[in-house]
């Protein structure tokens, strides 16, 4: 029975996560139709004081607006990096920008539109002119590949440089987007397989697709190539063109579809046999080695452009799928050695730290000089005040809505670590001995010892009678920060914790008063924050697998009615919408 409830009680936090990130990935989805015409004229001429009006829809950037003078002309565009920035995660979330940009498409100026991370991260960036201010003047064309900008804030490095990438993914950086809209339908691919009755997109690459008969038996896979060849430009535009294997993964047939090129030319490549005689019978490999004869066809007489930027088109598509399988093909150790690689030296650090810890909560240590000295120290130094690693409601939630984060590798480390051990072992390692915050608690304890300092006692009693009032409050902590994120309420959770206290140039006011009043009571009551106050320890505790899991408590009640509220956010969001 204790396993049971344990596994429900688990079950619950698990299902409320995924519950979170269901309504979260709603809200971006409403967050992506923001109307941008709606924006000020007095907000864009910070950037463009030429600015009079906005226009019609951009034709340089899809889904932003020109911007227009007094007369009329146009001065320049403007576009938000929703919804395609938004599956670059930050600290605890994504960021939306709005670029304005000149009539050269050169950036005139950038502002924030909303952002899911944690307040005090994305407060940090923007005070951080610099990091700015590196964009202003560069071309769009060159923040594509722009994922790591020279300036980052030293506070906020998770935050600034996902806003970087948002920028570049808006922009088609790392997933291209087709120009074509209509991708080939089933009608379209009978042309090639005609007995087929059922396809289906590739998981890992939506240019291919998997082609079945009625009976469910494979009959090859088509290779469509847009996105991968649009640049490939004929007489004046690219074309979307299909190419068939068989089972035996030869090409059974070429489908030419839409077209910006000029339409007759198109045609003539369309009912050329001996054009589509070049391609029939090779194999995938000789298509993405650009075998002879295909690199430099001759092409349809009337059409020559067209037909050798298709040509062209089928060997570049056909060379990024291979590319793309290589990569995915990579041995184990090879992608261990390409994250080793990606991981720096203080990092290292920080994952040492992690497993030093680890050791000491399973071994002896932990009871020793090491465990209760000398670790607690190393702990606050490196992994508090040096790396800022500390979990927090902030952060977990966060990632909950938004998704896991890139590059927070120790955190990353340290949060696994932090919620597994309780589950598996019934061990709560991170608090016992990773957590910046219990360490200096542990070593306040030991320094002032107020058991043994008659005129601290008044004050210890006094405080000790109040503290035994808030046995509730982290679990209550707990709920005000689940039903905050189910409600997207305006509160800030990072408020409700002292953490951020660690990193001082990002930390506010509110953080900043309960570090100094958690630890000033904790020199009256050891430990004092952690057992009367700390929302993401009643969290660990709760996943803790421990002799008293068979009992149901008034926790496990909050949670539940915080996953009910979930289910009613997420099934009928409607009514909780204003």
């Amino acid at each position: 029975m204790r396993f049971l409830i344990h596994s429900v009680r688990v079950a619950v936090v698990v299902a409320l996560a995924l519950l979170v990130h269901r309504g979260h990935q709603r809200t971006l989805s409403d967050a992506a139709t923001h109307d941008l015409k709606a924006t000020s004229v007095a907000s864009l001429q910070r950037f463009l004081p030429e600015t009079a009006a906005v226009g019609a829809g951009s034709p340089a950037v899809e889904g932003g607006y020109e911007l227009l003078d007094a007369q009329g002309e146009v001065v320049g565009t403007m576009f938000q990096t929703s919804p395609e920035g938004d599956t670059v995660i930050g600290f605890s979330g994504p960021t939306n920008l709005l670029l304005v940009c000149d009539k050269d498409l050169r950036v005139a100026g950038i502002s924030l539109l909303s952002s899911g991370d944690t307040r005090d991260h994305v407060a940090a960036v923007l005070r951080d002119e610099a990091f700015w201010q590196q964009f202003v003047g560069r071309s769009l064309v060159s923040l594509v590949d722009q994922h790591q900008p020279a300036v980052t804030t030293a506070s906020a490095t998770l935050t600034s440089l996902a806003i970087a990438e948002a920028m570049s993914r808006r922009l088609g950086g790392d997933t291209a987007r087709s120009r074509f809209a209509q991708p080939p339908n089933l009608a379209d691919l009978q042309a090639i397989f005609p007995t087929a009755t059922r396809v289906e997109a590739d998981p890992g690459e939506p240019s291919v697709n998997r082609l079945y008969d009625a009976d469910g038996v494979p009959l090859g896979w088509s290779l469509r190539t847009s996105p991968a060849a649009d640049h490939e430009i004929g007489y004046q535009g690219p074309t979307d063109s299909v190419v068939g294997f068989d089972s035996a993964g030869r090409v059974c047939g070429l489908l030419v579809l839409t077209s910006f090129d000029n339409e007759p030319y198109v045609g003539y490549v369309r009912d050329d046999w001996s054009f589509r005689k070049l391609f029939a019978g090779r194999t995938f490999a000789e298509l993405a080695g650009a075998a002879p004869g295909l690199a430099d066809v001759e092409g349809v007489s009337g059409a020559t452009m067209t037909s050798q930027a298709v040509a062209r088109g089928i060997v570049e598509a056909a060379t990024a799928e291979a590319a793309r399988r290589g990569r995915k093909k990579r041995s184990l150790s090879v992608e261990l050695v390409a994250w080793a690689a990606s991981v720096d030296g203080p990092q290292w650090g920080a994952l040492a730290v992690i497993a030093v810890g680890l050791v000491t909560g399973f071994s002896r240590l932990r009871g020793r000089r090491f465990g209760r000295l000398i670790f607690p120290v190393v702990v606050l130094a490196y992994l508090g005040f040096g790396a800022g690693a500390l979990l927090s409601q902030a952060q977990l939630w966060g990632w909950a809505a938004a998704g896991l984060p890139r590059g927070a590798t120790v955190l990353l480390f340290l949060t696994a670590v932090a919620l597994l051990t309780p589950v598996t072992t019934g061990r709560n390692i991170y608090c016992a001995h990773l957590c910046a915050h219990g360490a200096a608690q542990q070593l306040l304890a030991k320094a002032i010892r107020p058991q043994r300092r008659p005129w601290l006692a008044r004050w210890r009693r006094r405080l000790v009678a109040m503290l035994q009032w808030l046995r509730w409050l982290p679990g209550a902590l707990l709920g005000v920060a689940a039903l905050t994120t189910i409600f997207d309420l305006p509160l800030s959770i990072v408020d409700l914790e002292p953490f951020d206290a660690y990193v001082p140039a990002v930390a506010g006011g509110v953080a900043l008063v309960l570090f100094v009043v958690s630890l000033l009571a904790s020199c009256l009551s050891p430990m004092a924050y952690c057992r009367h106050g700390c929302p993401t320890g009643a969290l660990l505790e709760q996943l803790r697998l421990h002799g008293r899991s068979d009992r149901v408590s008034w926790r496990d009640g909050l949670l539940g009615l915080c996953l009910l509220a979930a289910v009613a956010v997420t099934c009928w969001p409607e009514i909780f919408t204003p």
